[in-house]
């Protein structure tokens, strides 16, 4: 064996080593069990699997933390309902909007007419408070 050809292997095996060397440090984790994901550059799981429970980890993170809003924006809803009837358009006092705990806080939206009034909305319901503690109520039509 020449001595070329002796620094040819060598510098074959470090060409070889250096690639298997930066593959192995370009590896991804998998988003739920941090094993190593094999395939696409993109991937982000390592199974199918995996892929699941971590969306449903996730969702379910969502749904316990957003719950006790959405009881109480559904029971506001059910307390403007209530009091509407079929009416469309109710003028009520702000004490009867108090004593049912109707909470003011929470609502999904609000909508500033051009006079300047600002309605606070649920759903599909409105009310807008007067100076003289009165209250209109509103239901949407769809």
């Amino acid at each position: 064996m020449l001595l070329s050809d002796y620094y040819r292997i060598i510098i074959r095996y470090q060409y070889l080593f250096s690639f298997s060397y930066l593959c192995i440090m370009n590896y991804k984790i998998c988003k739920h069990c941090d094993k190593k994901v094999a395939g696409r550059i993109d991937k982000e799981f390592c199974s199918i699997d995996c892929k699941n429970k971590y969306n449903y980890e996730r969702r379910s993170q969502t749904k316990s933390a957003t719950a006790v809003i959405d009881g109480y924006l559904h029971r506001n809803r059910e307390i403007l309902a209530t009091l509407m009837g079929l009416s469309n358009k109710l003028t009520i006092d702000k004490s009867v909007l108090d004593q049912t705990g109707f909470k003011y806080d929470y609502h999904t939206s609000h909508y500033l007419n051009k006079d300047g009034k600002t309605y606070w909305m649920i759903y599909d319901f409105a009310w807008m408070t007067f100076s003289d503690q009165k209250i209109l109520l509103i239901k949407k039509r769809f």
